[in-house]
């Protein structure tokens, strides 16, 4: 497995579509009806830990170092709570701490795949459209 680079060519674009699927989630996050639902046991659980996964996989894509992996875990956490936070003041939506839980798995699961080539998705796009 090779070393990714430290910083990506497109960074600054990398970073902002990861600020507008951000921007996507709270938006889905908020929306009383998102017309996503996985129809189960703790479905809205399993939702909740794959979004955090991709997210957390997203800004570990983009930031490869371990001090920035740490701010993007941090970063995600501190999305996820902000979330529940803004469902508890919206009334049509309901805040549950269960929820950040489930991003927190989300995230750590992230974490241990980007011990993995997965690591690399971007780079490897950046190398790709490079050609």
């Amino acid at each position: 497995m090779s070393e990714a680079p430290r910083r990506l060519r497109w960074h600054v674009a990398w970073t902002v579509l990861g600020v507008l699927l951000m921007a996507w989630t709270l938006w889905m996050a908020l929306t009383p009806d998102p017309g996503i639902a996985l129809d189960f046991p703790q479905g809205d659980k399993l939702l909740h830990a794959f979004t955090f996964t991709c997210l957390m996989g997203w800004w570990g894509n983009v930031h490869h170092g371990r001090r920035g992996r740490i701010g993007s875990a941090l970063l995600c956490l501190g999305f996820g709570v902000f979330i529940e936070f803004a469902q508890w003041l919206d009334p049509p939506r309901d805040a549950d701490a269960f929820d950040v839980l489930a991003d927190a798995v989300g995230i750590a699961l992230a974490w241990l795949l980007l011990k993995t080539p997965l690591a690399n998705v971007l780079a490897g796009v950046e190398r790709m459209l490079a050609r």
